[in-house]
């Protein structure tokens, strides 16, 4: 599989179909301009950029569609409050149109080869979109094991792919749905309020058959997470997808060091407590920030002096973390810095 900051031969995807799934979030098509296939694991995410202001901006979003059609890739995007890029893409995006990519990515993934007996997938909000890639693909492959689909939403109007998932729940017996709205307002078959550690025990099949995935909000993962270790699932059977960003954290001094880019001829300063990089996206230099929670590894660098305190160091192999490399979402410096770029 290509790398995760491999872009695709510098050649854009074509954005080749748009669909709306509800009032503020939409499906949108991609295919590589040579028509060659993708390749990716159910799970994995793509990472896209934007020209905004004359700034590229790069973010990952899951990929939705399944690798059993691997000719186009879809991602799902829904509005937010401050999001600059997802904003972006939901007002301008169109067919026709065409977007620089990374090559997928991720650890959040169904693993090639067979599957658990059973696979509980828990999702709220948009979390749900790594969720249809991989039951999009369980079910067109013919896997052998029962899918338990647990999803949170607000009301019916916020239940994204609510339609596929209801059609695809009444073709196959495998997928056992089990939606719990806040909100209802119709006739949807749903439980009533949130999933709680009472509700989740009694739709879960025997512990030690089952492995679960998680994604939604931080703290929706946390709860999920504890009762079903609570319920007797082991811990390597937990797997949780996480787009929280790691921050600068807010300077407990007024020291600050010397960051230096040789290559690019740059120097700038760097506080305590801010990640590597914010400040290498301030100076202008070429660094592609796309996940910004140290797990795509697209704004790997290489640390030719200094120490840093990092948090992440996950798509990095042994070999690049001997060599120096390190996530420069994740890190912050302990004294003064040289990196390399590229």
């Amino acid at each position: 599989m290509t790398s995760a900051n491999t872009p695709y031969d510098d050649a854009p995807l074509s954005c080749v179909g748009r669909r709306e799934e509800t009032p503020d979030t939409a499906s949108f098509v991609l295919a590589r301009p040579d028509g060659k296939p993708f390749s990716f694991l159910p799970g994995q995410f793509l990472s896209v950029g934007v020209d905004i202001d004359g700034r590229r901006h790069w973010r990952a979003y899951s990929i939705s569609s399944s690798p059993s059609t691997p000719e186009t890739v879809s991602i799902t995007v829904r509005r937010v409050t401050g999001g600059l890029v997802s904003n972006w893409l939901l007002d301008h995006l169109q067919p026709g149109m065409a977007l620089p990519a990374l090559a997928p990515a991720g650890e959040f993934a169904l693993p090639p080869g067979p599957q658990p007996r059973h696979l509980a997938l828990f999702s709220s909000g948009c979390g749900i979109t790594p969720m249809m890639a991989m039951t999009r693909w369980l079910l067109e492959t013919d896997t052998d094991c029962d899918i338990h689909f647990v999803h949170s939403a607000r009301d019916e109007e916020n239940f994204i792919f609510r339609d596929e998932v209801l059609a695809l729940a009444e073709r196959h017996p495998r997928l056992k749905l089990h939606v719990f709205l806040t909100r209802p307002r119709g006739d949807l078959a749903c439980e009533h309020g949130r999933l709680d550690a009472a509700r989740l025990q009694a739709l879960l099949p025997p512990a030690d058959e089952l492995r679960a995935y998680l994604c939604g909000q931080t703290g929706y993962m946390a709860d999920v997470a504890d009762w079903l270790r609570a319920a007797g699932v082991a811990d390597d059977a937990i797997v949780q997808e996480d787009f929280a960003p790691i921050c600068s954290e807010a300077p407990t001094s007024d020291e600050r060091f010397r960051l230096d880019v040789p290559s690019f001829g740059k120097s700038a300063e760097i506080a305590v407590g801010e990640l590597l990089l914010d400040v290498l996206e301030r100076e202008g230099l070429p660094i592609i920030g796309a996940c910004r929670t140290g797990v795509c590894g697209s704004c790997k660098c290489r640390l030719v002096d200094g120490e840093v305190e990092s948090a992440s160091a996950l798509p990095l192999t042994p070999e690049e973390q001997a060599a120096g490399y390190v996530l420069a979402c994740s890190s912050r410096a302990k004294g003064d810095l040289a990196v390399e770029l590229g």
